[in-house]
């Protein structure tokens, strides 16, 4: 039996098998919510493949001479490295 909001009637008698329905509706109605571990699985695979924030990475603010020092090189590849570390997930 589903569960029945309006039940039981007013100035209706009570009778067990009623509300043994009623409660096996409402056990169905809890059994079919998902578990902690489902909602946490789906919020994993959600998330899975998107970057993390990265607003801590600052911007590379330097003028490269013509043609680049190998410093200058070196930083470039320095932060790029940083920010594809960052931009990794790992769950």
């Amino acid at each position: 039996m589903p569960f029945d909001p309006s039940f039981p009637p007013d100035n209706s008698e009570l009778r067990a098998s009623e509300f043994r329905g009623q409660f096996n509706g409402l056990n169905d109605k809890v059994e079919e919510k998902p578990t902690t571990q489902q909602v946490n699985d789906a919020i994993g695979s959600a998330i899975n493949g998107t970057p993390r924030n990265v607003d801590g990475i600052g911007t590379l603010d330097i003028v490269m001479s013509d043609p680049p020092t190998q410093g200058e090189v070196q930083l470039l590849l320095e932060n790029y490295n940083a920010l594809i570390r960052a931009l990794r997930r790992n769950i």
